[in-house]
């Protein structure tokens, strides 16, 4: 069975050494962040960037600049939020131990089949809307997985789903680490479709796409 932890914010740091398959850390969403959120996603944007460790807040706060009004900007809410996402980037960054990720903010949310990332590992964030849903590994069928069938046959008990509460931090192996065939499999809620939404998801800086610039 592949292991799922909950963890504090400081233990992140040792993901890569653990022997967990996703790693939480639950958080309280802070007083003011509906009414910040419901204002922010009411003009869909995605947003995809590589960012630099020694330069994290500037190159955030540069590409939100372009996407976002001013209005947005100048509410007192908008630094609460733009330094958990450097915080959380310097973590991410920390554990793979590298100088650059790949940066990523949608409004829009996609995977609609349960899946294991083609990545090392995944970090994701929902600001606003429901969290990232996940199923237990010992409530899976990987071989229908594998051989590409749909959610209905890929989950053998239902009432195993979970899904993520709004800004926990959820960070998943992914099946470019050896080991991971029985990663956690997660997608987006049906749900999440219909309904705003707002994702922060780190990436390895292989993974930026070459259609953007490089902050």
């Amino acid at each position: 069975m592949s292991l799922v932890k909950t963890v504090e914010l400081n233990d992140l740091d040792s993901f890569f050494k653990d022997n967990s398959y996703l790693s939480i850390v639950k958080r309280n969403k802070p007083k003011k962040a509906n009414i910040f959120f419901k204002e922010l996603v009411s003009k869909p944007f995605s947003i995809q960037v590589q960012v630099y460790k020694n330069s994290i807040l500037e190159s955030i706060q540069d590409v939100l600049n372009k996407n976002i009004s001013k209005i947005i900007i100048n509410s007192s809410f908008y630094n609460v939020w733009i330094q958990d996402m450097v915080k959380i980037s310097k973590i991410y960054c920390n554990i793979l131990n590298t100088d650059s990720i790949c940066f990523s903010l949608d409004t829009t949310r996609s995977c609609k089949r349960f899946h294991i990332d083609n990545v090392p590992i995944r970090l994701l964030v929902t600001y606003h809307g429901i969290g990232t849903e996940w199923v237990p590994s010992d409530a899976c069928d990987y071989s229908a997985y594998y051989e590409c069938k749909k959610n209905d046959k890929i989950i053998k008990n239902k009432k195993a789903i979970r899904f993520m509460k709004a800004w926990d931090i959820a960070i998943f192996k992914g099946n470019k680490l050896t080991g991971s065939e029985k990663g956690i499999l997660h997608r987006t809620p049906d749900a999440a479709f219909y309904s705003p939404s707002l994702l922060m998801r780190l990436d390895d800086s292989s993974f930026f796409s070459s259609r953007n610039t490089s902050l």
